[in-house]
């Protein structure tokens, strides 16, 4: 709920959308191959989202990240169910918060009506080593939210997969396969009170308990707790519906519901499970012995799953090891010498250089080819360019044919020349001399704080906004009527803190990686402002509700607002009413540091309010003694942005700020600070 919570500020409905371009200024980089023919049958993702906004906005990251398929929103199951019909269906995303109504009917009708396509469900609390044991044999894949879009492309990428329509693909991981697993966690994630019924094929009879999303009883007969959930785990397509929990209820099982059902799992399939990402040498039933070797490291367990289905479908004779960890990979490198290593930048114990440092350093694994992968661009073209066993970089996300692309020509090559062309081997005689070089290292993290709008254009010749008028006077010559403390008669001006509100619209979002907004690009949409104080309604007999009028703005050397000189209008400042609909004219998906950018269409503009916190510095006072302008001093506080009246607002910072060639404010760039 947090995570739909932090887009409720802003409203998207969808417009044009731009797909990412393969093509990118790096060495080896592989492009995409033309499509076949299977990619370009007209294929569906359905995606369940309750929140509007959201669902806008993971719909733009699913057509980035499938761009052959057709994208349906859908607000709840029976709208999903009408919009299923009209699309090939072959991916169900379904946002598990809130916690829909009516699942387990929902789930039995998608088998029988759609046995072949793969359901991701995203949701708070997910288990980790569930979800490692389980791999692609359950029905469900479930991400944990808030999620990384680099993780969330991976596994969309993995479940549509490259085996559809592919010969000799292997149907797994689909509906078809529907185990009570599967609704057992969903129960359990929803935060489940009640009871679901089991029935097998021979028409025994269990009761499962959930209390808040805990399995907290299992009846079978007379037998109960483990063993009747054990029993009922075993009953092979069993149907299943769901009761109101009885007010007294037995406890015969106890534990976190992950701990329990990853006991059960592991008992049902000890001998014929999937391995879990990070397990070596993964087993490949069928595979030739002489068949090439091929090594993954990354720490994204669908980028695993994906990459191993991929290359295992383009060629069964493929022998192919995973690791989830540097150190783990560096380890499967030389035991087993593969003649090719995949290898991520960003890992949880070592970064990608490093581990290609150690490789070379290493005289058992230095003539390995690596292909290296990675969203951050940067990082991965120096590693690239630095590091002579690099011979191919590939940017992520990246399609099937692509990656298959890639791995062929690199294979082909075979191992690098028995010299060492690395620029930088001199990282250590052993892989544990390098190992120990990333003990220090932090591990990667993604790169920037979000877009940057155009440069500012050069400000005009400093016009000193503090300079008063001639016959102005300084705040102290009118400390009582301006902010001193009128019982004691003070002569020096106390600090006076003023909040300053302005309207603006939206020129631009982006968001994160866990797709919150980041950073916002606002052009001033009126120049009138509205000033309040704590205690006070007015200032030099000038009442605040009367609105002022912005005028010039000082920068400091960081290029952020310094001061500002506000004028009376003597009218009320009648700011206009924000508006929430943000139209999407256009939308860009950047790998460099994983950010989903939407521009604002022409056609409507989503205004907002957003408050600022200043200290009265001086006021500008006319030869009556009337205040002519105020000059307002930025004190280091965040900003706040609404876009409705009873909307509480989030917290911001100022990024970049460009003037007008007058010196007054046009546009700001600011970043959310939580």
């Amino acid at each position: 709920m947090e995570w739909a919570r932090n887009l409720q500020w802003v409203a998207l409905t969808c417009g044009p959308l731009l797909l990412f371009s393969n093509a990118l200024c790096l060495p080896n980089v592989p492009a995409n191959p033309p499509p076949s023919d299977s990619e370009n049958r007209s294929r569906g993702i359905l995606l369940v989202e309750e929140y509007s906004n959201l669902g806008v906005a993971v719909a733009s990251a699913l057509r980035k990240f499938a761009p052959l398929h057709t994208v349906q929103v859908a607000r709840d199951f029976a709208e999903a169910e009408e919009l299923a019909t009209t699309i090939q269906a072959e991916l169900f995303v379904i946002d598990l918060d809130p916690p829909p109504r009516g699942e387990i009917e929902f789930f039995y009708k998608l088998r029988n009506a759609y046995p072949d396509a793969r359901v991701l469900v995203f949701a708070a609390g997910t288990s980790r080593e569930l979800r490692a044991e389980r791999g692609t044999a359950g029905a469900i894949q479930f991400m944990e939210k808030p999620f990384d879009l680099e993780e969330f492309g991976a596994a969309v990428q993995a479940l549509l997969g490259p085996w559809n329509g592919m010969a000799g693909a292997v149907s797994r991981g689909t509906l078809r396969q529907l185990h009570a697993i599967d609704i057992l966690q969903l129960k359990c994630l929803a935060g489940s009170t009640t009871v679901v019924r089991v029935e097998s094929r021979d028409d025994e009879i269990g009761d499962i308990y959930f209390q808040k999303g805990q399995i907290s009883h299992a009846v079978v007969d007379t037998v109960t707790g483990l063993a009747a959930l054990e029993k009922i785990l075993h009953w092979p397509a069993p149907r299943m519906s769901e009761g109101e929990l009885p007010s007294c209820s037995p406890r015969t099982i106890e534990g976190a519901w992950a701990t329990v059902l990853l006991q059960m799992v592991r008992t049902l399939h000890a001998e014929h499970r999937r391995p879990a990402p990070g397990e070596n040498p993964v087993a490949q039933p069928g595979k030739a012995p002489n068949g090439k070797k091929i090594l993954v490291i990354d720490d994204t367990e669908m980028l695993l799953i994906f990459v191993a289905d991929v290359l295992a479908t383009a060629d069964r004779s493929f022998q192919i090891f995973t690791a989830s960890s540097g150190r783990q990979g560096l380890r499967t490198a030389a035991s087993e010498r593969p003649d090719l290593i995949l290898l991520d930048y960003s890992l949880a114990d070592i970064t990608g250089d490093l581990v290609c440092a150690a490789l070379l350093a290493n005289p058992a694994t230095e003539r390995l080819p690596v292909l290296m992968m990675s969203g951050h661009l940067s990082e991965l073209a120096k590693t690239a360019e630095e590091y002579a066993n690099v011979v191919a970089a590939m940017p992520k996300p990246f399609l099937s044919g692509a990656l298959i692309n890639a791995v062929e020509k690199a294979l082909a090559a075979g191992p690098l020349p028995p010299s060492p062309r690395s620029k930088s081997n001199s990282g250590g005689s052993s892989t544990s001399a390098a190992e120990a070089r990333a003990d220090n290292a932090k591990p990667a993290s993604p790169n920037g704080h979000g877009f940057k709008s155009a440069p500012a254009e050069p400000p005009p010749p400093e016009q000193t906004a503090s300079s008063p008028p001639a016959k102005a006077l300084a705040l102290a010559s009118r400390t009582e009527a301006l902010g001193s403390s009128p019982a004691t008669g003070a002569t020096a001006a106390r600090r006076t803190e003023l909040s300053v509100t302005l309207a603006l619209k939206v020129l631009a979002l982006e968001f994160g990686p866990s797709l919150r907004v980041e950073t916002a690009a606002l052009e001033l949409f009126d120049a009138i402002a509205s000033v309040k104080m704590r205690e006070q309604k007015e200032l030099g007999g000038v009442p605040l509700e009367s609105g002022f009028r912005l005028g010039k703005v000082a920068l400091d050397e960081a290029g952020r607002i310094e001061t500002m000189r506000l004028v009376p209008i003597h009218r009320p400042p009648q700011l206009p009413v924000p508006h929430g609909i943000f139209a999407v004219g256009a939308s860009d998906f950047q790998r460099s540091n994983g950010k989903l950018r939407l521009a604002a269409s022409e056609e409507a503009a989503m205004h907002v309010r957003l408050t600022a916190q200043f200290e009265l510095q001086t006021a500008e006072l006319s030869a009556g003694f009337d205040v002519a302008a105020l000059l307002l001093k930025a004190i280091s506080a965040p900003l706040f942005i609404r876009n409705g009246p009873e909307d509480a607002g989030r917290a911001f910072e100022l990024v970049e700020v460009q003037r007008t060639p007058a010196g007054e404010l046009q546009r700001l760039v600011v970043r959310a600070t939580s």
